[in-house]
């Protein structure tokens, strides 16, 4: 069963909690695409896909060249972004 948390607001003011929470979508959305991009550059250059690399790295078989802890930085933060965005989705708002 999940675990539900309140968050008081006025009525009035529920359209603008409503509008910033898309906007803040709309932000995570884009960054996420950038960082989905810069993955998909690392994947053609090392001919490795994400995964894989991720595996790799964290089993300390890649070393820590520079590349690697970039990418590996942006794969966090893209799988960060990615809970972000799921997160907000289950949002339900009751007035």
């Amino acid at each position: 069963m999940e675990e539900y948390a309140t968050v008081l607001i006025e009525k009035n003011g529920l359209p603008s909690l409503k509008d910033s929470i898309t906007i803040g979508k709309e932000v995570i959305e884009r960054k996420l695409a950038v960082y989905q991009k810069k993955i998909k550059e690392f994947e053609e250059a090392q001919k490795m896909n994400n995964e894989t690399f991720l595996t790799l790295f964290n089993n300390g078989k890649l070393g820590d060249n520079k590349e690697w802890i970039e990418w590996e930085h942006i794969a966090n933060t893209s799988d960060l972004l990615k809970k972000k965005l799921d997160d907000l989705a289950k949002l339900k708002y009751e007035s």
